[in-house]
């Protein structure tokens, strides 16, 4: 029988901006518009740039991106700095039409600066069963905040550890994999996401980050694994929206969805800031960016670096 989360992927025709602000807020949409915690960056420049600065490039066969969302962190390499990535040849791997569709209109509206992204092209597929000749790719796998959606069987990521397997198969000498989602060294835990009448309705899981280690290991790949904010160089004392402080203030006004600093947010809400008693915590506190959520972002969510010796 299909996985319900692989069903509801394979199906999905609810819009990306619906999906990113009301369903699944992630932090990299939270982060997806420059910001002072990540010095006037995005969170797809700050991403690259950290990656670059491990020796981390594109290669000759560039990167390529699994479950890409809005399309924010291509168009962070297309149109922004993204160090060694900048401009790079860019693949989208999405098993969502609603999604995959996004990320090429992004990818090429012509009207933002750098215009159409000529390097840009995207696949349909499962990242189960990648669409890759075998050690073909010299350059970057990048799975941001995806594979929490992998199927998990008795207390074990085993969607998350068969990707360990496709890209080792996948990747050859030089080439190297990012893997980022919430998790830690404990057993996997379910969420339950919805958006208004159920719509977007599926359930995530935490990643035992212990048993992808031990299957990248296993598979001959080289491991790092650090906090996403140091891969970021965040700034964790920044004060800022949370997605529970954005759920509360668009209740009564429009706004993006969208981790504003706190001195924007009481400049262009003084009143209803005040009155719904908004937060606004630091990224470092376990209330951002969800405050009904057992950890934070510097608390829980991880960089897993994968290369191919």
């Amino acid at each position: 029988m299909e996985d319900r989360n692989r069903a509801h992927h394979r199906r999905d025709r609810l819009g990306a901006k619906r999906r990113f602000d009301e369903v699944e807020c992630t932090v990299s949409h939270l982060l997806r518009f420059p910001h002072p915690a990540l010095g006037g960056r995005r969170y797809g420049e700050a991403l690259l740039q950290g990656l670059g600065a491990r020796g981390l490039g594109p290669g000759r066969s560039g990167a390529v991106e699994i479950g890409g969302g809005a399309g924010h962190v291509a168009e962070a390499a297309w149109r922004g700095d993204a160090g060694p990535f900048t401009k790079a040849r860019w693949t989208a791997i999405d098993l969502s039409p609603s999604l995959i569709a996004a990320q090429r209109r992004r990818a090429q509206e012509p009207s933002q600066p750098g215009g159409r992204h000529p390097r840009w092209s995207g696949l349909r597929a499962d990242c189960l069963d990648l669409p890759l000749a075998s050690h073909s790719i010299d350059g970057l796998v990048l799975a941001n905040e995806v594979i929490a959606d992998l199927p998990v069987e008795s207390g074990r990521n085993t969607g998350a550890i068969r990707l360990i397997g496709e890209l080792a198969r996948v990747l050859r000498s030089g080439g190297a994999a990012l893997l980022t989602e919430f998790g830690g060294d404990f057993a996997p835990g379910p969420i339950r996401l919805l958006g208004a009448f159920a719509e977007g309705e599926h359930v995530e899981w935490s990643i035992d980050f212990r048993q992808l280690r031990a299957a990248a290991a296993a598979a001959g790949l080289l491991v790092e694994e650090l906090p996403l904010h140091e891969l970021l160089g965040t700034d964790l004392s920044v004060r800022c929206a949370s997605y529970t402080d954005l759920w509360r203030l668009r209740r009564f006004a429009s706004c993006e969805v969208f981790a504003a600093p706190e001195a924007e947010v009481r400049r262009r809400f003084p009143l209803l800031s005040r009155v719904l008693a908004l937060e606004l915590p630091p990224l470092g506190s376990p209330r951002w960016p969800d405050a009904t959520a057992p950890g934070g972002f510097a608390q829980l969510f991880r960089a897993l670096i994968l290369r191919q010796p």
